[in-house]
């Protein structure tokens, strides 16, 4: 107890006020804010993943038509990249920086397919049949059971993922600095697309333990927006990579 006597009598007859309120107005107040604070779902995921693959696919369809988007393939893949990590590694959640990494990485990824497209007629179709199918598979062995997203498989795929990033950025600096077609110009290109191909396949348990763990243990809601982003990154991954696999297959 305070030795102030004006702090005692203020404290005593706010704790009798205190008494004096109905319990049943305590309740009421709780729950309005338990209602303001919605709790992750499934669902809720969902619905974003389908936002930010319509605005993706929106300009992706406009840069394939629009022949002069296509001339900012490069520059769409750095600025998605940068969004990528300012989205990854901020503290808060930013659903418009979400929205607009979508709207950069649909330029990135329209681009690439008329290029791929234009080489090598129809593999764009098969690129995309291939990334749903593989995304499925993947879904039915984790929702069976037949995967199971441990601490030592986190630990495997950090490791697996982080060395394979890695080696990407190698082969890039190489072909940037020679002028080559690096890793994947060589005769070991289609293992090196198919390791990429399988690791982006097996990172998409991780998106969905996240989005399960999340719903079940109640997540603030805006955790939605950042698991829905993460799904959309390996999604976007695997569909690049196996791009390329089937590019090295018909060039072989």
């Amino acid at each position: 107890m305070s030795h102030n006597p004006v702090f005692n009598r203020s404290m005593q007859t706010g704790l009798q006020a205190a008494r004096e309120v109905p319990q049943d107005l305590v309740d009421a107040e709780f729950a309005k804010i338990a209602a303001k604070s919605e709790p992750m779902t499934v669902e809720g995921t969902a619905g974003k993943v389908i936002a930010i693959f319509t605005v993706l696919l929106a300009t992706a369809v406009a840069t394939w038509f629009f022949t002069p988007l296509q001339s900012l393939v490069f520059p769409a893949m750095l600025v998605g990249l940068g969004l990528a990590l300012w989205i990854t590694f901020s503290k808060k959640v930013m659903p418009a920086v979400i929205v607009a990494y979508a709207a950069v990485e649909g330029v990135f990824l329209g681009g690439i397919s008329a290029m791929f497209e234009s080489m090598y007629p129809g593999i764009v179709q098969s690129a995309v049949l291939a990334t749903l199918t593989t995304a499925g598979a993947m879904f039915a062995a984790y929702r069976f059971g037949w995967i199971k997203v441990d601490a030592r498989f986190t630990r495997i795929m950090t490791f697996a993922i982080v060395g394979y990033m890695i080696f990407a950025v190698i082969n890039i600096g190489f072909v940037l600095i020679t002028g080559g077609a690096g890793v994947y110009g060589s005769a070991f290109g289609w293992l090196a697309g198919l390791v990429g191909a399988g690791l982006a396949a097996f990172t998409l348990n991780l998106d969905f333990e996240t989005i399960m763990v999340g719903s079940r243990d109640k997540w603030p809601v805006e955790m939605e927006w950042r698991a829905a982003f993460g799904l959309a990154v390996t999604l976007i991954w695997l569909y690049v990579e196996i791009l390329r696999l089937l590019s090295i297959f018909n060039r072989d």
